[in-house]
């Protein structure tokens, strides 16, 4: 009986990692309803800022991926990105805020006695440090110098993301950013 609820409890704790570890991300957008976006053909990607102090501290090479990361959706959805601001319909800019959290769960199991209800239960609690990224996108009109499109989205960040997770999730997270570009 024991073995039994033992593997029930191990089957609903796999299928709950698999559902969290397959749950999509999800963007959050706002535009200018204002803006017409049919004419948007080009865009420039502007360089991180480094000199912003709340800016995230991370290394050229993440900062490419991202920009490479961007600038696929972006072709993808039939935009041009250019290197010469003066040919870009929109400015690109982006930002990475960080946060530090703690994820506190608390589970009961099942007694140190043969059966689920032949003792006091037992409570066990989690506790778990972790790092909440949020990425920021906005499109920037060059003429009024002001955002006229913004998307952000949230997740969990790894310290050490294995490359081709970290390239595939960076991927996701593009295509998130993007999904409601342009805005009907």
């Amino acid at each position: 009986m024991k073995h039994r609820a033992l593997l029930t409890l191990a089957a609903l704790s796999l299928a709950a990692l698999v559902t969290a570890c397959a749950t999509p991300l999800e963007a959050v957008t706002d535009h200018d309803s204002q803006y017409d976006f049919s004419q948007v053909k080009t865009v420039a990607i502007q360089p991180f800022s480094r000199t912003d102090p709340g800016a995230v501290r991370i290394s050229d090479m993440q900062v490419e991926r991202i920009n490479d990361a961007l600038r696929d959706e972006l072709q993808r959805k039939g935009l041009q990105v250019v290197e010469d601001n003066r040919q870009a319909d929109l400015y690109l800019t982006w930002h990475l805020v960080t946060q530090e959290k703690t994820d506190v769960r608390s589970y009961n199991s099942a007694s140190y006695y043969s059966c689920w209800r032949c003792g006091p239960s037992v409570s066990d609690v989690s506790v778990r440090q972790y790092t909440e990224g949020t990425l920021i996108v906005d499109l920037v009109d060059p003429r009024r110098n002001q955002s006229v499109w913004r998307s952000t989205i949230q997740s969990r960040l790894k310290s050490q993301p294995d490359p081709e997770g970290a390239e595939a999730r960076r991927r996701e997270a593009a295509r998130a950013i993007f999904a409601d570009f342009p805005p009907a």
